[in-house]
């Protein structure tokens, strides 16, 4: 089909992100595919995979907060932080204060320091520290800035709570689950994980890998579509420039849009086929510079 643009998916538990991808590539046909960040196998939900020249848009998406549905436990840690790990310690009869959960939210809004699981992807010489820690090899994650924008309790009984957390790209849910607990004074870790908001995308509208085939091309969203940038038509003259990789000029530009200096910008040809995205520099009779440009067949 060679389709280019962005797949929503509602990814299954059980598969890898990179096994999702796969499916999609063999549904629709097409050769290049990846995935705005990845879920882990045993999590749910939301999975944006660009298509074709899709995989190109991520840089201008990844700003956006995501949102996820956590179900933690604390009756015991494991060594992943997450159901699918080894129990390393237990707790009976657990019951937890949702005063004290609810204080522990309210004290970790906002820009907050945590130490990844160390079943995770950052790397230590070279190499992702959940390989290193697979091959019995001892690993300390290095403590990162991330950004919790929002956090609610859904529910809570004696041993769980439910908690909808919308936070900034690379926050680890699996750290929070454990942080928490460790506050508490019993187990943390996650039972259950759900991502509905990504890349400025919702579960709402996100396809059954299953669906795809049928659906084909009506599951892509278009290129031009698929930013949330303000967007502006060129001149046949314009479009054959940036098709050269020139400057733009402003007498290309053919809708007046309102963009800070530095903002970025989508520019389409008349028929709304995406051509670049644009840095705006506005300076003697250039309008701007082209930050990403996209084939337009």
């Amino acid at each position: 089909m060679g389709s280019d643009g962005i797949v929503l998916i509602d990814k299954p538990a059980g598969i890898t992100s990179r096994k999702a991808v796969d499916r999609v590539m063999a549904a629709l046909g097409v050769k290049k595919a990846g995935h705005f960040g990845s879920l882990d196998p045993f999590a749910t939900g939301l999975l944006c995979i660009g298509v074709g020249q899709g995989t190109k848009l991520l840089p201008f998406l990844q700003d956006h907060p995501k949102e996820y549905i956590a179900l933690i436990g604390f009756e015991r840690f494991t060594d992943t932080d997450d159901i699918t790990g080894q129990v390393t310690a237990s707790f009976e009869g657990v019951r937890v204060d949702p005063g004290g959960i609810r204080a522990w939210f309210d004290a970790n809004r906002g820009t907050i320091r945590q130490v990844p699981p160390v079943y995770c992807a950052q790397k230590h010489l070279g190499k992702p520290m959940y390989k290193l820690k697979r091959a019995n090899k001892e690993v300390s994650p290095r403590p990162k800035e991330v950004h919790l924008f929002e956090t609610e309790i859904l529910g809570c009984g004696d041993d769980w709570v439910e908690v909808r957390v919308v936070c900034s790209r690379g926050t680890y849910i699996r750290s929070i689950a454990r942080d928490l607990g460790t506050h508490l004074g019993v187990g943390g870790y996650l039972r259950r994980l759900k991502r509905t908001k990504s890349e400025g995308f919702s579960l709402d509208d996100a396809h059954a890998i299953d669906a795809l085939v049928a659906l084909g091309d009506k599951a892509v969203i278009p290129l031009g579509e698929a930013l949330n940038i303000p967007k502006a038509r060129v001149t046949k003259v314009g479009a054959m420039g940036i098709r050269d990789g020139m400057p733009i000029q402003i007498s290309w530009v053919k809708d007046d849009i309102e963009v800070a200096q530095g903002g970025l910008a989508a520019l389409t040809d008349s028929e709304g086929s995406l051509l670049c995205i644009a840095r705006i520099r506005r300076e003697g009779g250039i309008w701007g510079y082209i930050e990403r440009g996209f084939k337009v067949y």
